[in-house]
């Protein structure tokens, strides 16, 4: 997708800086994206971006869509979900999940929201405390080092699916979240969803349904062309480091792009369980020099 210089509305996309999303947007094909200014950013910042205003579309977290659904249009047919193993999401952790309440810090990245209230609900499950008080941010860049030094850590993205292939380290515990919530629910769960400011949705449909639209053929046309999907999946090997093979398996295994009525179930789910705890985010300390 490019900038354009055109007489017609530019329409501010965001993306996720993380390969998770390369399916959805990777296209050599411009011409239907003519107008569309594309922003990249984890998944924290693209929230605020949308909050502000800064942004007409994006994918957003789920428990920030949840939030601010009042002022969202939710796009049709997308999103970012895994109906078992995400192998992206992962709590890493010296001591079994039932005894984090052993823990009196528990290290949750930056780039985070809607992983971090999964997380928060599934502690609260094993040890039937909030242990949310005692969630600390890191910046996502230094999840090795804080995992070293604080025992435990929640990994995401991209610095979790490498985690992942290089194998647990030795002494810990790896919990996938999208496993543990499929257990408990029989559900998928969706981490991301694609939205637009209602109030400039509202005045823009017509650009709204286009954007949409081609998300959309983006992804089909991803995975039905595979000549397509190997220039993508070798674009992201280059970009992260990632073996080939663990990221074809992440986009064909591990992830799903649609939102179906059991994704929206699910989405419902998540909701209640927000509405009915207190946000870990709200209650995470507020470190100046971590914070963001």
């Amino acid at each position: 997708m490019t900038e354009t210089s055109t007489n017609t509305t530019m329409v501010r996309l965001g993306a996720i800086a993380f390969i998770n999303t390369l399916p959805v947007y990777f296209s050599p094909d411009t011409t239907a994206t003519d107008n569309i200014s594309l922003h990249y950013d984890h998944p924290a910042a693209l929230n605020k971006l949308m909050a502000t205003g800064a942004l007409d579309i994006s994918p957003v977290s789920s428990a920030h869509y949840l939030k601010h659904q009042n002022n969202l249009i939710l796009l049709d047919d997308l999103s970012v979900s895994s109906a078992g193993a995400v192998e992206s999401v992962l709590f890493i952790s010296k001591k079994p999940l039932h005894q984090s309440n052993d823990f009196q810090r528990i290290a949750v990245p930056d780039d985070s929201a809607t992983s971090i209230q999964l997380l928060k609900w599934i502690l609260e499950n094993e040890t039937g405390k909030n242990l949310s008080d005692r969630f600390s941010i890191y910046p996502a860049s230094e999840a090795r080092t804080v995992l070293k030094d604080q025992g435990c850590a929640l990994v995401i993205g991209d610095n979790a699916l490498l985690l992942h292939e290089q194998g647990t380290p030795e002494g810990y515990y790896c919990y996938d979240l999208s496993s543990l919530w499929k257990e408990r629910t029989g559900l998928p769960f969706v981490f991301a969803v694609w939205v637009a400011n209602r109030a400039w949705g509202e005045q823009h449909l017509t650009e709204l349904a286009h954007i949409n639209a081609t998300l959309i053929h983006n992804r089909d046309r991803f995975f039905n062309t595979p000549e397509l999907m190997q220039h993508g999946i070798h674009h992201a090997a280059n970009r992260c480091g990632i073996a080939k093979e663990t990221i074809r398996r992440y986009y064909t295994q591990c992830l799903q792009y649609t939102l179906d009525p059991q994704h929206r179930e699910a989405l419902s789910l998540f909701g209640e369980i927000i509405a009915n705890t207190t946000s870990a985010q709200d209650a995470l300390p507020r470190d100046p020099q971590l914070a963001h």
